[in-house]
């Protein structure tokens, strides 16, 4: 990884950080949030997938997940340039075994 990938990426963690923290207490179901890319196709290789409770609904999922698309894109858009696509951004539930 060179130089500036490190830094674009201390940014990327930095801002999803905040974003997740505070979307954890104003969106049911929401538990955490991660991302990967390839810095040879950046920021087309960048995606985001935001993570719900295995018990919460499909509509609340779904509601929820859509509210937080533009959230994602917002805490986002200073790091890439520009709005990261909506189909950059995925949603899936935890699983726990027990």
């Amino acid at each position: 990884m060179r130089k500036t990938d490190k830094k674009i990426e201390r940014e990327i963690i930095r801002e999803l950080t905040q974003m997740c923290e505070a979307a954890k207490f104003d969106h049911e179901g929401f538990i955490w949030l991660t991302h990967e890319v390839n810095y040879q196709r950046f920021p087309q290789s960048l995606k985001v997938t935001l993570v719900f409770n295995e018990s919460v609904s499909e509509e609340v999922l779904l509601a929820e997940f859509q509210a937080l698309i533009p959230k994602v894109q917002l805490a986002l858009e200073p790091v890439i340039g520009e709005s990261l696509p909506a189909a950059q951004i995925e949603a899936c539930r935890e699983h726990r075994l027990q």
